[in-house]
């Protein structure tokens, strides 16, 4: 299990991952399954997400919820489909699917409007249609909202002291 702190805005966010691989560089870390692997890594503002396919049948499609993204990257040959919260790309032909034991790399860039590291499922979908999903994967999310409340007491009688 791996711990990342995060300061951001007067927060103190704990994140505790279950299924994240410790690695010796800063920004990055490895989210398995038995059928994948997504190493991310963050430089600057870019997440870089390299999947392993570990199955037998080839990786057609991949998707990860985002917040503030742009400038979506996907392998050659692949579609992508974004949203305001969503990254999707899939390939085109068989011939771009991701066989076994080889990589593939998708990356997506970051605003400085409100997004922060959190974690966010990624879905990966094979050549047969079986999708799989790897839990609590690094990905920008939008930045908690903070809120004031005032709280007003009318005085019954009418009149202010």
């Amino acid at each position: 299990m791996r711990k990342l702190s995060l300061f951001t805005t007067g927060l103190f966010i704990l994140i505790i991952v279950a299924n994240c691989q410790a690695t010796d560089t800063p920004g990055q870390a490895i989210f398995k399954s038995p059928e994948a692997i997504v190493s991310v890594n963050i430089t600057s503002s870019i997440y870089t997400y390299k999947v392993t396919n570990l199955d037998t049948d080839r990786v057609a499609g991949f998707e990860i919820e985002q917040h503030a993204a742009y400038n979506f990257k996907a392998p050659e040959g692949w579609e992508k489909e974004t949203s305001l919260n969503t990254f999707k790309a899939y390939a085109t032909k068989p011939l771009y699917t991701i066989e076994s034991k080889k990589i593939a790399e998708f990356s997506l860039r970051v605003s400085s409007r409100g997004a922060i590291l959190g974690k966010r499922p990624v879905k990966i979908t094979f050549e047969s249609g079986k999708t799989i999903t790897i839990p609590d994967v690094w990905a920008p999310v939008a930045e908690p909202k903070s809120y004031i409340v005032l709280v007003f007491r009318r005085n019954p009688t009418g009149v202010n002291p």
